[in-house]
């Protein structure tokens, strides 16, 4: 009944025009367009108090150095696929173990790097990461469950500057031997109760 040619929205679309309910389907579009993947979801701090304070070209500019120092950490820890979005990152991995790798590189890189917000404050970011069976879009929207919603929220609205945290079940999946230092953790959020684990960069 799918389209092999047809990404997961055409085919989701056509099931729709022809009044078929894109759930009845829903084994069918799992087997098609699900990827187990781990997600990185990245945020910058400061954005809007920045760019009050300094202008947006200031703030771009950091921001920018920033694009330029994740590019060769993804690439290194073997990301499937990345994306920028205005002050956001998102990369995707195979394995939650990369993912997090890549997390830590990121924090570690900016520090050694001296990238600074403003003269007197450091340039600082917020990681969520999760793992788990999404489904692939295949367009530029990227990936989709709850997962992913997870990492998002935790990366973008629960996370400080400087922070990683992981969600219950991309804990669960990662060597623990990556996870020293991490805490465990509890928010709600959206009318969601989210159980997650709390990483500190803390520089040398």
């Amino acid at each position: 009944m799918l389209k092999e040619n047809m990404n997961l929205f055409q085919n989701m679309a056509a099931l729709l025009e022809k009044g078929i309910d894109p759930t009845s389907c829903e084994e069918q579009l799992w087997s098609r367009y699900g990827e187990t993947v781990a997600t990185l979801i990245l945020d910058t701090t400061g954005f809007s108090r920045t760019t009050e304070s300094h202008g947006i070209v200031h703030f771009l500019s950091r921001l920018m150095q920033l694009r330029a120092l994740c590019k060769p950490i993804f690439e290194r820890h073997n990301s499937k696929r990345f994306h920028f979005e205005a002050d956001n990152g998102f990369a995707i991995f195979d394995h939650i173990d990369d993912a997090l790798e890549s997390a830590k590189a990121v924090h570690e890189a900016i520090y050694a790097a001296g990238l600074m917000l403003t003269d007197d404050e450091r340039f600082r970011v917020s990681i969520g990461l999760g793992y788990g069976k999404m489904l692939f879009s295949e367009t530029l929207e990227g990936y989709f469950s709850e997962e992913m919603n997870f990492a998002s929220k935790l990366g973008e609205d629960i996370a400080d500057g400087d922070e990683i945290l992981i969600t219950k079940n991309a804990y669960a999946h990662a060597n623990q031997k990556l996870l020293a230092g991490f805490t465990e953790s509890q928010s709600c959020i959206s009318g969601l109760d989210l159980c997650y684990y709390r990483h500190q960069f803390s520089p040398n």
